[in-house]
């Protein structure tokens, strides 16, 4: 599975650390990513054998032109790929135009109308190397609180 593949590389190890809070199901096991989860991103895209990754592009059209796909863009010629994978939200992806729009069927473009989202922000507080902080814990939820859901010690969490 990509699991062990992952965890064989060390991108993912097991979680032992203490989590408070946390509901497990008999049978699973939960991992994380002692390197931060973009290496698990970066392991993938160079086991592609030369993925031409593009950030930051703003994609107007996606339509199916002879077995390919060609993708306009906002600012620059259309281009035309064996595979397009969309990491937008999905409301963008209910702006497209093109084929894209007759592609996905009506049950599908329900689907994707259904799709909520709520509002999730971090805040990241950084301390010396040395400091202890003294809890039985690596990470624990938080319920019945408006504003904190999860709190992590992040290098008592990865174990490093």
């Amino acid at each position: 599975s990509f699991y062990e593949e992952l965890v064989s590389h060390g991108f993912l190890k097991p979680l032992t650390a203490p989590v408070k809070g946390m509901v497990v199901k008999e049978g699973s096991c939960n991992y994380v990513a002692p390197q931060g989860i973009s290496s698990v991103v970066k392991y993938y895209l160079k086991q592609s054998a030369g993925a031409d990754v593009c950030y930051e592009h703003h994609v107007t059209h996606i339509s199916l032109r002879d077995g390919k796909w060609e993708v306009s863009r906002k600012m620059g010629p259309p281009e035309q790929f064996d595979v397009v994978i969309l990491t937008m939200p999905v409301p963008q992806i209910l702006q497209l135009q093109g084929d894209i729009v007759t592609i996905i069927n009506e049950s599908q473009k329900q689907q994707l109308e259904s799709v909520s989202y709520s509002s999730r922000y971090a805040l990241g507080l950084f301390y010396e190397a040395d400091t202890q902080i003294d809890v039985p814990w690596a990470a624990q939820y938080i319920t019945g609180n408006p504003c904190i859901r999860f709190i992590s010690i992040d290098n008592k969490k990865r174990n490093i």
